[in-house]
């Protein structure tokens, strides 16, 4: 750029950066964001770089390495991650090294020597490595000139990717006499920038912060309105067959990702599936497949990604959208890295915001629920306990899922009274004598191996009991698990350590006998909370880019702090507003259907989802919806339109805030948000048949003129003070039912029973009471909540009276309710 060479003489340490950039980078200007960034390394300020992935971060921290004595260390958090770029390093010639678990101890101290010694400018560890009690000695030999921290949003736990190892790292740069430090990330907000700072002791007063480069051009962002997974199939079967290039798609669980491969493979036969879930060979080999080109494909879940250096994929795909910003645009980050135009779309359906806000329920169960857990936990005798998740949920008395065991489980290991073993095999060493002594002892090359794979872990210096997994000693050592176990077998039998065969399955120990009163477990319910609602407000932002109407790169640079006021041009909203000018809702756009559905949602007596409110709006007879006796609904049948239309029509109203999904339990249902609620309350059911969609004529249950027949005798069917179903029922209708209703039943029932005799309810209680014979069972149209609103008017009036027992309230006529009933009988 002609500005930084104007200023090549004010930094004589700049100079020469930029000398050293083109000896061994090959490039002869920084890219942006890089120069201003180096002024504080030289200037020996801490500082705090947040910038995309792609930007060159790296070199920020490596080329001023070469300049000046000590030892660059770098915490990174993943072995391949090192690998990478420890080779390339070595390949530039830049002296550096990696010491990690998929190292043998020998190797270890040899590269640790050469650190030691001054030859190697860079040193890259994993964080947990920054607590091992022989690596810190060792340190004690080198000078550590700056801490370089990569991927630092791992540190805090309002980030998206928190690992508690990073909140160590305080600790060691106190322990290796508090160098500067470079701390690194792609995706951090202003809130997790300030929490990166407090949690390694650095002030914004001593500190550096440099924020730029998420403005990335050649990325055209997208949101495409695909409301079911075959429409996301077909979309992403004419995109593959249209674009070339290779590309990643995302999607929310393994399932999904299986399911995305096994659709597409007919177009991309290359295609490839990554996720957790499978073995590690398996993933490599599907990691390897795409890098090398073998696959242009790669079908994943958010596992994928870290680590990937591949610049030329050109597009990346959403199958389900991730739960915040910063995820999104690390996995966007992916594409196009070589500068050339990238695709990014995001495939969005409202189901994928009910798969969201089930794994924040899961991940956060309540009070009640990790008690009960608990309480299921130590009513078996059995230690350990050898149970699955969903025989502990089987046990509670309260209603949990297995996903939220998980979850119960960690708070109750984070707080001492059990241990849990992984879902993976796991091994178990115990060392009698320390590693010194039993390594001599040891002729096998296969023991040794193992042993030394136990070793790049674990402090073996001192005895003990180790625990792994055990594919991931297999992997440390370079053999198979079987041959793994065969050395560890032969160990025992030698004498020199105990060994117990992998565990498959999970696993639960309980380190507490008897169990101590659950009050009395020390786990920090407020800040549950607080993760909670983080999670939430996540949740909120990403739907928040996916509702925008505006500029879609301006509101994640706005997110990100860089810039306030932007508009792209090119992405799919700018081009919108563009072609349209103002961006018309779906009530401008399909307004009958719209105020239909928000109707139908408001008249409905208990809470459905959209596949079903679609059914009542279009007129559907298919058993559910007669049995459940949805079309007494005023909106019932008044829209003559495709059911896929209106399910689309109820997405943009997700979509524009109209209405929200509530997926707490476990089935998505629709409700009116107050945008909704003042649509949809304005409508009376007179105003609703007026609105001009096109109902129906006339269905199976009526007669010609429209008017309600008696129901057959295969549905109960339910009957109107009115004389017709399709208008919902004024308050004094109900008010007389109420009485109706107390009069009549045999037996004396409460406030909350009485209404769902008059609503219809479909309780096993009232089909075994016969209630459903009763003229005054379903004789009114409306909501469960709405009868009970009148009840309590009218228990405030006087027409009825509270009965029965603290423990079993009722309630009762009053006289002056009978002398109302007596005058409408």
């Amino acid at each position: 750029m002609a500005t930084d060479r104007v200023h090549m003489s004010d930094d004589p340490a700049l100079d020469e950066a930029r000398r050293l950039l083109e000896e061994h980078y090959g490039y002869v200007e920084f890219l942006p964001g890089q120069e201003s960034a180096l002024r504080s390394v030289f200037s020996g300020r801490n500082l705090l770089v947040v910038m995309p992935t792609g930007s060159g971060k790296s070199l920020i921290y490596q080329l001023p390495s070469l300049l000046g004595d000590g030892l660059t260390v770098v915490v990174s958090p993943l072995i391949s991650l090192m690998k990478d770029q420890v080779d390339e390093l070595e390949r530039i010639g830049i002296p550096a090294t990696a010491v990690n678990s998929s190292l043998g101890r020998d190797e270890q101290r040899s590269r640790l020597l050469r650190c030691v010694r001054g030859e190697c400018r860079l040193l890259y560890v994993a964080p947990e490595r920054c607590r091992d009690a022989a690596f810190m000695k060792t340190l004690d030999d080198m000078r550590v000139s700056r801490l370089a921290i990569d991927e630092a949003h791992c540190i805090s736990e309002w980030g998206h990717d928190f690992r508690p190892d990073y909140r160590r790292l305080r600790q060691f740069h106190e322990q290796v006499g508090r160098p500067p430090i470079t701390a690194l990330t792609a995706t951090a907000t202003p809130r997790v920038q300030a929490d990166i700072l407090g949690s390694l002791g650095l002030t914004p007063v001593d500190t550096d912060l440099h924020v730029h480069g998420f403005d990335r051009p050649n990325l055209l962002l997208s949101v495409v309105m695909a409301f079911n997974n075959q429409k996301k199939i077909d979309f992403l079967s004419g995109f593959l067959r249209d674009h070339e290039g290779s590309g990643i798609i995302y999607a929310g669980t393994r399932k999904n990702t299986e399911e995305v491969v096994s659709e597409l493979r007919s177009v991309e036969p290359s295609m490839v599936a990554y996720h957790a879930g499978m073995d590690p060979d398996a993933r490599t080999e599907a990691q390897e497949a795409f890098l090398s080109g073998k696959a242009r494909v790669v079908a994943a879940t958010s596992a994928f990604g870290m680590g990937i250096d591949k610049s030329d994929v050109r597009f990346v795909m959403h199958y389900n959208y991730p739960g915040s910003v910063e995820q999104y645009y690390q996995e966007i980050g992916r594409a196009g890295r070589d500068g050339l135009e990238s695709s990014c779309v995001l495939l969005y359906s409202s189901a994928d915001q009910g798969l969201r806000q089930f794994f924040i329920g899961l991940n956060y169960p309540g009070i009640r629920q990790v008690k009960s857990i608990y309480e299921s936990i130590w009513q078996t005798d059995d230690n350990p306990l050898l149970m699955t998740y969903k025989e502990i949920a089987g046990l509670c008395t309260e209603q949990v899922g297995d996903g939220q065991v998980g979850a119960a489980i960690r708070l109750l290991e984070g707080a001492g009274v059990l241990r849990a073993y992984s879902g993976e095999p796991r091994v178990a060493v115990t060392l009698y004598k320390p590693f010194a002594e039993i390594g001599p002892l040891v002729h096998g090359p296969l023991q040794q191996s193992v042993l030394e794979a136990l070793a790049s872990s674990f402090d073996l210096e001192t005895p003990g009991r180790f625990e792994m997994d055990l594919w991931r000693l297999a992997s440390d050592a370079g053999v198979s698990p079987e041959q793994v176990k065969r050395a560890l077998t032969s160990l025992r039998e030698s004498g020199l350590v105990g060994y117990e065969p992998p565990f498959r399955g999970r696993g639960i120990e309980k380190l507490a006998d008897p169990a101590p009163p659950f009050e009395t477990i020390q786990i920090d319910w407020s800040r549950q909370d607080a993760l909670r609602r983080i999670e939430e407000e996540k949740l909120a932002a990403i739907e928040g880019f996916i509702n925008q109407r505006g500029c879609r790169r301006g509101y994640i640079l706005r997110y990100f702090g860089e810039e306030q006021h932007f508009e792209c041009g090119v992405c799919d909203s700018c081009g919108k507003a563009r072609a349209t000018g103002a961006s018309g809702g779906v009530l401008e756009r399909d307004r009958a259907t719209a105020l239909t559905v928000l109707a139908c949602v408001r008249y409905q007596q208990f809470p459905i989802g959209k596949i079903r409110i679609a059914e009542v709006v279009t007129g559907s007879r298919n058993k559910q919806v007669v049995e459940w006796r949805l079309d007494r609904n005023p909106a019932y049948g008044l829209i003559k339109a495709r059911r896929d239309h209106v399910i689309e029509v109820i997405e943009m109203l997700i979509v524009e805030g109209y209405l929200e999904q509530d997926g707490k339990s476990g089935f998505p249902v629709l409700r009116l948000t107050e945008s909704g609620k003042q649509k949809a309350m304005a409508l009376t059911p007179t105003q609703l048949k007026g609105l001009g969609v096109g109902g129906r004529q006339s269905t199976a249950a009526e007669g010609p003129s429209g008017q309600s027949r008696q129901p057959g005798a295969g549905s109960r069917g339910r009957r109107s003070s009115a004389g017709s179903t399709d208008i919902a029922a004024s308050a004094e209708d109900i008010k007389l039912q109420v009485l109706r209703c107390v009069n009549s039943v045999p037996f004396p029932l409460g406030v909350g029973k009485t209404a769902a005799v008059l609503t219809g309810s479909e309780a096993a209680w009232i089909d075994e009471s016969r209630i459903a014979r009763l003229p005054v069972y379903g004789s009114v149209n409306a909501t469960q909540e709405r009868v009970r609103d009148i009840i309590a008017e009218m228990l405030t009036d006087g027409f009825i009276a509270r009965g029965g027992s603290l423990s079993r309230p009722t309630i009762t006529l009053t006289s002056k309710g009978r002398q109302h009933l007596h005058r409408h009988p």
